[in-house]
């Protein structure tokens, strides 16, 4: 019988619909003992049809309540009700990649602190030898103030354990399932860390690397098709972290980064680097010379207004002109177009002229709280950090409610909070 809004299942009453998890339906729950909010997976309807495999994904249940840390979801409780395996599971307030991931790709510094924060995550679990197997932006969720947490470890498997494959479910998700895992349903750290390079480059391109319109096109994709590099894709992407995802994106796992660690490490020595990573959208370090006003100029007519930001990205990547206009050039479709733009301006070095920059209005922190609160039902947790990075590069409350309403891709969506908030202010 399907569970209903309201209905108590044991000592928790159903208070909401979550989604679906890759083992279960998913739901919000009180607890009528602690009053506590929690999540609670049904992860098999029917304990009586198939109790071998109910014992199985209890010792697998137990590997997960192994897992304390704060970029995991915690694990409460597993418990039979009425025929059900059911788990207890931290209620995570937020959004998921994958929902993030429809509005685009991920700003450079933030993608950064999220593959930080997954691979803390994923060492974590490899150092107690627990893989997980199915990572992928549904599995990812992005809590209040940007924090991640890791998700839906239903059919991870600890090093010596039994094997969850031959029971008819399908481990993993194609689309994000390393290579090895499609030949042999064998899977290790490594094939965590090739699952986390096609969710990375995902998360810094705004696409998925490996395509195909049916499971055996994706399967024979992820065996043979090797992605552009991400740099090549959106010049934002640097050099250093373009590199390190297509590592490990390796098709054969000995090339791959061998640990989470080690990937880990990769992207600390990016994080420290100064001039790694661009500046978030919207803000400008130096006021844009003759030469770099005329690069941009030209690339706008060639792909419009994104070029103000790729010629900013790229001043700060090169030395010289010629260095900045062939990297642009890879950005221009058509031959003729990307010809004309590379017999631009003759070749000199950049010399930036540093621009004292207009200060920014100090808004109200009441006005920035009551924003964050109107823009939490489209977006989330996140609103709140929206609101803040964009109160720090306006000079005026129209242009924050603007810039805040332009995170918002549905126009219906933005005309609703720009009429909600203009009352507040």
């Amino acid at each position: 019988m399907p569970i209903q809004i309201g209905d108590i299942l044991g000592d928790y009453r159903v208070t909401g619909v979550l989604g679906r998890g890759g083992m279960g339906k998913v739901f919000r729950v009180r607890s009528l003992i602690t009053d506590r909010e929690e999540a609670m997976k049904i992860v098999l309807p029917d304990l009586a049809e198939n109790p071998a495999l109910a014992d199985r994904f209890l010792r697998e249940i137990k590997v997960h309540a192994s897992l304390q840390h704060p970029n995991i979801a915690t694990l409460h409780t597993a418990l039979r009700i009425d025929d059900r395996l059911v788990m207890i599971l931290e209620l995570v307030e937020g959004v998921s990649l994958e929902e993030t991931l429809l509005r685009g790709a991920v700003e450079i510094p933030l993608a950064v602190r999220y593959i930080d924060q997954i691979l803390a995550a994923l060492a974590f679990a490899h150092e107690r030898g627990v893989i997980h197997r199915d990572i992928k932006p549904a599995n990812i969720l992005i809590a209040a103030g940007g924090v991640i947490k890791l998700t839906d470890f239903g059919v991870a498997r600890s090093s010596g354990g039994p094997r969850l494959t031959g029971t008819g479910m399908a481990v993993g998700t194609v689309a994000y399932m390393s290579p090895e895992q499609i030949l042999t349903g064998q899977a290790d750290a490594r094939s965590d860390i090739y699952s986390l390079g096609l969710t990375c480059y995902e998360m810094v391109t705004g696409r998925r690397p490996i395509h195909g319109d049916t499971d055996q096109a994706l399967m024979n994709a992820q065996l043979n098709t090797v992605p552009p590099d991400p740099a090549a894709v959106n010049a934002l992407v640097p050099h250093a972290l373009s590199a390190a995802i297509m590592r490990a994106l390796a098709k054969e796992p000995g090339l791959r980064f061998q640990t989470a660690l080690e990937f880990q490490a990769t992207i600390a020595d990016i994080k420290e680097a100064p001039s790694a990573i661009p500046a978030a959208a919207g803000t400008s370090p130096a006021l844009l010379p003759p030469e770099l006003a005329n690069l941009e100029a030209r690339l706008s007519r060639a792909i419009g207004p994104i070029a103000k930001r790729l010629v900013a990205d790229a001043a700060r990547r090169y030395g010289t002109i010629a260095e900045i206009r062939r990297a642009l050039a890879d950005q221009i479709d058509d031959p003729k177009e990307r010809a004309s733009f590379l017999q631009t301006s003759p070749d000199a070095t950049v010399t930036m002229a540093v621009r004292t920059p207009t200060p920014a209005v100090v808004f109200d922190q009441g006005l920035l709280d009551r924003l964050a609160q109107a823009l939490a039902p489209y977006i989330g947790p996140i609103a709140k950090m929206v609101v803040a990075r964009a109160a720090r590069s306006v000079h005026n409350t129209d242009e924050l409610l603007t810039a805040v309403a332009g995170e918002l891709s549905s126009e219906s969506d933005r005309r609703r909070f720009l009429a909600a908030a203009r009352a507040l202010c």
